[in-house]
């Protein structure tokens, strides 16, 4: 049979395994990534804020659907696909998510203190069916606003940013909550970072419930961190997986046990875990990531050790400083005129004092040629 390969996405294995609770086919991989993606819809004022009360996802998904403000509400942005909205109706109809409860629902974005955070649990056995009751701390990745991604880059120069803090802290209350749970964390993109570390500095005691740890094509640490006792701790715990182009995965370092999806998409689009191949009840995947991910792996890291703190951080200033001069908050404000909105950051780059700008193009510049040195290495 020749033509593109037929795909089956987390939508299909909705359909596929709806019908089973968790009870008669354990939590896996591919539930995990459910978990993670859910958390990306916006539950503000539907799902509970806090742990004293929840909401079975059925339940959750009919009021979604039914509110006034449905129309804002399934506007996740240009950056995350909008089918996120047919996983959560179809995630609510089946029997394996709808019966799951939802609670301690939080959604912070701080733009003085450069942060974007939210975070979600899923109780998957709240009437005592399983042997023993399980918990998956969703937190979500980076969403469509400027800010965000800004928090993103400031992993560049800061030994931590604000969302980690914030994860961490609601890992240990949700811990501190489901005493007797299995706990299960995970997240895609930056919530995959935010689930690694909020794992590895979660106290001893709760830790011994800690199950796995899923990071899903989530930024990486510093290889300082990765050699820590507290990351160590849950390395063994760790399941990363990342598509076979990876590019925000393979920023700064990560452990060497992963699994690599099978995508459909290209290059940088491959990010979005629509695109990954479900087989059954894992990923269908390859032996090894795509050339290009590779050299962008290694170019990135040696660029960026070679360059100093002060100097990244300015980097990071001088490219967001551009963006905020369009007046943009989100991807999707840029994107509505993208023409006249790179217009416009043309003009503010060439406003820049001489010093930060010609500093600028240089790190840019040692960036292109340690890629173009990679690829001749490779």
């Amino acid at each position: 049979m020749f033509g593109k390969k037929l795909k089956s996405d987390i939508c299909d294995y909705v359909d596929w395994r709806g019908d089973l609770s968790f009870d008669v086919s354990p939590l896996n991989d591919v539930d995990a990534l459910i978990f993670a993606q859910l958390s990306y819809m916006n539950f503000n004022g539907l799902a509970p804020n806090d742990f004293n009360s929840s909401i079975k996802l059925s339940e959750l998904a009919k009021i979604f659907f039914g509110s006034s403000d449905f129309e804002k509400r399934s506007d996740l942005g240009v950056l995350i696909d909008p089918k996120s909205n047919e996983l959560l109706k179809k995630a609510g109809e089946s029997v394996r998510f709808g019966n799951v409860e939802v609670t301690g629902f939080v959604s912070r974005y701080d733009s003085e203190k450069e942060e974007q955070f939210s975070a979600v649990t899923f109780v998957l056995d709240k009437g005592g069916v399983l042997e023993s009751p399980k918990i998956f701390v969703a937190f979500r990745g980076t969403d469509d606003t400027l800010i965000g991604w800004k928090e993103d880059f400031n992993l560049a120069f800061l030994e931590q940013v604000p969302a980690q803090q914030d994860a961490s802290a609601y890992l240990e209350n949700a811990a501190a909550e489901f005493k007797k749970a299995e706990i299960f964390v995970g997240g895609h993109s930056k919530g995959g970072n935010l689930a690694i570390f909020a794992s590895a500095f979660l106290n001893e005691k709760s830790k011994k419930n800690l199950c796995r740890v899923y990071n899903f094509d989530g930024p990486g640490f510093s290889q300082n961190s990765l050699d820590s006792d507290e990351f160590f701790s849950i390395k063994q715990l760790i399941c990363s997986v990342y598509p076979q182009f990876s590019i925000i995965g393979m920023l700064f370092h990560h452990y060497d046990s992963y699994k690599i999806a099978l995508s459909d998409e290209r290059l940088v689009m491959q990010h979005n875990p629509f695109s990954w191949f479900i087989k059954g009840t894992d990923f269908e995947t390859k032996e090894e990531l795509d050339s290009g991910s590779e050299i962008f792996f290694k170019s990135f890291n040696k660029w960026f050790e070679e360059i100093l703190p002060n100097q990244r951080e300015q980097f990071v200033e001088t490219l967001f400083g551009l963006l905020e001069s369009t007046n943009a908050i989100t991807n999707s404000d840029f994107d509505k005129d993208k023409f006249k909105n790179a217009g416009k950051v043309i003009k503010a780059f060439a406003k820049l004092e001489p010093g930060i700008r010609d500093e600028a193009m240089k790190i840019a510049g040692d960036f292109v040629k340690t890629i173009a040195k990679e690829s001749i290495n490779l």
